[in-house]
């Protein structure tokens, strides 16, 4: 894909300034998309939290998933959710009443984002070493080897040189 196609591909992400995110790159479509990647990966990971929180009324920690994602957001240009985030935690910093509200917000922002993110990154052709890796899996290990460390484990042993 020439970078054209791409911009186009960003017109599903208003959220997301494709030409702010590529320059921080350094116009390196492989680093930016593994950047978007990453960031998504963070999203998901910090969705889950989230709700936690909504559902505890307990904020722990809410600060540093605010500021990580404000941070990432910026640097693939989503300068929007770095402001929302910035937001959330100027609310929780201030006691804002209205903390829940805006946080359940922030949350259906933050899930909305992700799976049109998704869909981005699918049609980028981007993966994760995880997907590269299934073959690799847990199945497919070839046990013969960790059988022959265990034996050359044992005679180092029986030599004392361990």
């Amino acid at each position: 894909m020439n970078e054209y196609e791409i911009r186009g591909l960003f017109g599903q992400l208003p959220e997301i300034n494709f030409i702010a995110g590529y320059r921080y790159y350094l116009g390196n479509i492989d680093n930016y998309a593994k950047a978007l990647l990453s960031t998504l990966k963070s999203i998901k990971s910090k969705i889950p939290i989230l709700k936690t929180m909504i559902e505890s009324g307990e904020y722990e920690g809410l600060r540093t998933i605010t500021q990580t994602l404000r941070r990432m957001m910026s640097t693939i240009g989503g300068e929007t959710i770095a402001d929302f985030a910035h937001e959330m935690e100027a609310a929780l910093l201030n006691n804002d009443s209205m903390l829940d509200d805006k946080l359940i917000e922030f949350v259906f922002t933050l899930e909305d984002l992700a799976s049109r993110m998704e869909e981005v990154i699918k049609r980028l052709g981007v993966y994760s070493r995880d997907d590269k890796n299934r073959n690799a899996s847990y199945f497919n290990y070839d046990f013969s080897r960790t059988k022959e460390s265990i034996r050359l484990s044992t005679d180092f042993i029986d030599r004392k040189i361990i």
